[in-house]
């Protein structure tokens, strides 16, 4: 039923932005003394609908936008003299410009308010904790390791994330001071350690998917999930009573967040007796085992498999799944070269450009090999479809997906102060808006490709696409509202576009009537508005073959003119 609910939160989405937007108009008409007909929110036939005193309001049909009918706003009737006051066309310039306006400064005004109720609802941030590194990068070069948590930058007390990268941003080359707080390894206690970090510029995307560089340290917030993986009932980690895929919380007395961690302490342990604590579906749940001496890697003589080397699906159809691959075989090597990670298994396949490789893999504790030959295909994905980086150039794969999770630390920023609701409303949404205010000049001016607008068809993934990769729940529901407030900025700055038939057009006249102390004439406006039409009419059609094209119907239309 997943459809269900992403026509249920499009519907969720498209009412609440439309009708903000027209709750601006219809509050500023009435402030100015108009009598409003009609409040519609959709166009088309009407779905359900109430009349209050002189104005039916009512959701209709198709999802295209939304209109407030005013009395006295058509220029091209005669309107008798009793109905002149609640006239909007009857109003001086200056309240005419209010009205008009009204629509775009609420779409403005409406993710402050998002922001100011999520606060005290709970807003999931990122904790500035480190998940990984990238090698050779300063983080490392450094001394940072997987688990660290930043506790300040620059003498500064660090809450979240954003906040070191936003100090990096700035830092210009400059050596960045850092305060960490770290978990001994060895005895579990909680050190405090000073470093220095040097940024370096690196190739990174912009927020808007352009190839640029900035100063990095090459740090990530998000790491791999500790997961306990055997092949053997009889490993001891199978008869201690472990489940594969159980989440591990501690080893010994030392708490365990990334699967870098689990390693280390693994790597040190020595014989002895040693308690091993995982999560299992919420539940924690400890083990004891003993540690015997021996030669090998103490992973190995317990039994554990890396999670990184372990498939968690095959595609149906695949080349994988022809040669007999399934989830949870561990994969050994491909054409004799030793498979450590996952990113060795990707590396290998896309340098083989097709050819057929020798593939080993392990079920059981059994080894498996076989020859197949990579595909060359590509990604879909449920928001971008085509214009997914990873589907624009198809790479050879053989069709698996790893066993392995990765998360990102989160903590819930809670307030209850009515002061830190407002400021943070105002904080959230100015920067939403300078955003999209970068966005559409790169877009007037072509450094952003055009292919980024959508239509309400892209809106409609969004809506529920959004909700369900933040995992549902509050999580889910913060991306949706973070989203929705996007989508309102990103409208109100469009409507305000000197474009006739846009509100932004509407207001140019209104100026211009105020400079020249009469309207334009009739004329000029209806030619206005046939050119203002047609820009709107060629955009529809622009949003509406991106998203065609996007999710591939454009092709599927071919072919059956074909």
């Amino acid at each position: 039923m997943t459809w269900l609910t992403d026509v249920g939160l499009f519907g969720l989405l498209f009412f609440l932005l439309v009708f903000s937007h027209e709750l601006g108009h219809f509050l500023m008409a009435r402030w100015m003394g108009v009598r409003v007909e009609r409040f519609a929110v959709g166009m088309g036939p009407k779905l359900i609908g109430f009349t209050r005193g002189p104005t039916e309001f009512k959701i209709c049909l198709l999802p295209l936008g939304g209109y407030v009918k005013m009395a006295g706003d058509d220029p091209t009737k005669e309107y008798s003299s009793e109905r002149t006051p609640d006239g909007f066309l009857g109003k001086k310039p200056p309240q005419k410009l209010l009205i008009v306006l009204g629509g775009p400064l609420f779409n403005f005004i409406f993710p402050i308010f998002i922001f100011a109720l999520m606060l005290p609802l709970g807003i999931p941030t990122v904790e500035p904790i480190v998940g990984t590194m990238e090698p050779g990068r300063p983080a490392a070069e450094a001394g940072l390791v997987p688990g660290d948590r930043i506790l300040s930058v620059d003498g500064k007390p660090i809450r979240k994330f954003s906040e070191i990268e936003s100090v990096v941003d700035r830092s210009l080359g400059k050596n960045v001071q850092l305060e960490i707080e770290r978990v001994n390894l060895n005895s579990g206690e909680k050190e405090k350690v000073q470093l220095a970090v040097e940024p370096k510029m690196a190739k990174t995307k912009s927020k808007f998917g352009e190839d640029i560089e900035a100063p990095r340290i090459g740090a990530s917030p998000e790491y791999i999930v500790p997961l306990i993986f055997f092949e053997s009932e009889e490993s001891i980690v199978g008869r201690a009573g472990f489940q594969n895929f159980d989440r591990v919380t501690k080893i010994n007395n030392v708490e365990i967040r990334t699967q870098s961690q689990m390693d280390a302490v693994l790597a040190s342990l020595k014989p002895s007796d040693v308690t091993l604590t995982v999560d299992r579906n919420g539940s924690a749940i400890s083990k004891t085992f003993t540690l015997s001496p021996g030669t090998a890697d103490v992973a190995t003589r317990i039994g554990l498999v890396s999670v990184s080397r372990v498939i968690g699906r095959v595609e149906p159809g695949s080349p994988a799944e022809r040669a007999g691959l399934q989830a949870n075989d561990v994969m050994v090597s491909i054409d004799s070269k030793p498979i450590q990670n996952w990113e060795d298994i990707a590396t290998v396949i896309r340098a083989s450009e097709g050819k057929p490789v020798s593939v080993v893999w392990s079920r059981n504790g059994q080894q498996i090999k076989a020859e197949m030959a990579p595909e060359k295909t590509t990604i879909d994905d449920p928001l971008l479809g085509k214009d997914n980086p990873l589907a624009r150039e198809p790479m050879y794969r053989i069709g698996i997906g790893a066993a392995l999770r990765s998360e990102t630390g989160l903590y819930v920023e809670r307030s209850w102060n009515p002061i830190q609701w407002v400021a943070r409303g105002f904080t959230e949404s100015w920067n939403m808006g300078r955003t999209t205010v970068e966005a559409l000049y790169k877009l007037f001016t072509g450094q952003v490709s055009l292919k980024l607008l959508g239509s309400p068809i892209m809106i409609y993934k969004v809506a529920g696409h959004s909700y369900r990769l933040a995992g549902g729940g509050a999580y889910g529901w913060y991306s949706f509202f973070s989203n929705l407030a996007m989508l309102s900025i990103t409208l109100g700055l469009v409507n305000l576009l000197p474009i006739p038939v846009l509100d932004g057009g509407h207001a140019t006249f209104f100026i211009i009537e105020w400079i020249r102390g009469r309207p334009v004439s009739l004329r000029f406006m209806e030619i206005a508005m046939q050119v203002g039409l047609f820009i709107l009419i060629s955009l529809f059609a622009l949003v509406l073959y991106n998203d065609f094209s996007r999710y591939g119907w454009l092709d599927a239309i071919v072919q059956v003119f074909k």
